[in-house]
């Protein structure tokens, strides 16, 4: 199995006040199946993006764990235009289990729920 894993961190500007950042962390596993343990931090008003390869049909599982149990997730599918049922923006996801609708890259967005937080992501395509 290759993994890639790279991080960037982008700023925005809205007039003179500085949006917050974006914390960008790109998973690329580049065979069929594998699996992945991230640990990162996230401060309020940040996100952290992490992407995952799957292909139509295959189980992703997905769980965070944080110190303050205040990290959740989304999972968006390929064009990032929706949520995966059950890790919708309102669903403040801990745990997600379910199969993939289409090949391509999902997009795990991860933020915490109240402060800071630090997480550790684990997820697998099987």
């Amino acid at each position: 199995m290759t993994l890639f894993m790279s991080h960037s961190i982008f700023l925005m500007r809205a007039g003179v006040a500085l949006l917050p950042a974006i914390l960008i962390c790109t998973l690329v596993v580049s065979c069929s199946k594998g699996g992945q343990t991230v640990t990162g931090t996230v401060i309020r008003g940040e996100r952290a993006r992490h992407t995952v390869k799957a292909k139509a049909g295959q189980t992703l599982d997905v769980n965070i764990t944080s110190d303050e149990n205040n990290a959740v997730f989304q999972i968006y599918v390929p064009g990032e235009k929706e949520t995966l049922p059950g890790a919708g923006e309102l669903n403040d996801a801990m745990k997600w289990s379910g199969k993939t609708p289409t090949d391509g890259e999902y997009v795990i967005v991860v933020g915490p729920t109240r402060g800071n937080a630090t997480y550790k992501l684990n997820y697998s395509v099987k």
